[in-house]
């Protein structure tokens, strides 16, 4: 799938920990359902890389599992099918939702990689 060894795990991770992504993203779809699979996608990353030092590899391996989630379920065309545009940027919509769900994730790797290894550094 990936040439990433940890992707396999990571999608295994969130795998078990959602009962049916399917379910997830049929019917009414929510922006809310993004941003609780990129958490999901960033908790699971951090219990699989435990190196704080780490969070490049994070932010890439959850990159990768959300793209893998998007070509699945289509994600960021029902993202895109939600927000109406005028009709001369629709040709850059899908770019501009990628970059902004990127942004997301590295800014959920940054909060999660410094809140877990505070407590972490704070318990030694």
């Amino acid at each position: 799938m990936s040439d990433n060894p940890y992707l396999e795990r990571i999608l295994a991770e969130v795998e078990a920990a959602r009962q049916d992504w399917a379910e997830l993203f049929s019917g009414e779809f929510r922006i809310q359902e993004v941003f609780d699979l990129v958490g999901s996608l960033v908790r699971a990353a951090e219990a699989i890389i435990t190196a704080p030092q780490a969070g490049a590899d994070k932010h890439r391996l959850v990159r990768e599992a959300f793209e893998y989630f998007d070509r699945k379920y289509g994600i960021i065309d029902r993202i895109d099918d939600m927000i109406p545009l005028p009709f001369f940027l629709e040709p850059f919509d899908g770019k501009l939702l990628r970059g902004l769900v990127d942004f997301l994730i590295g800014q959920a790797v940054s909060v999660f990689n410094m809140t877990i290894w505070a407590k972490a550094e704070s318990h030694v």
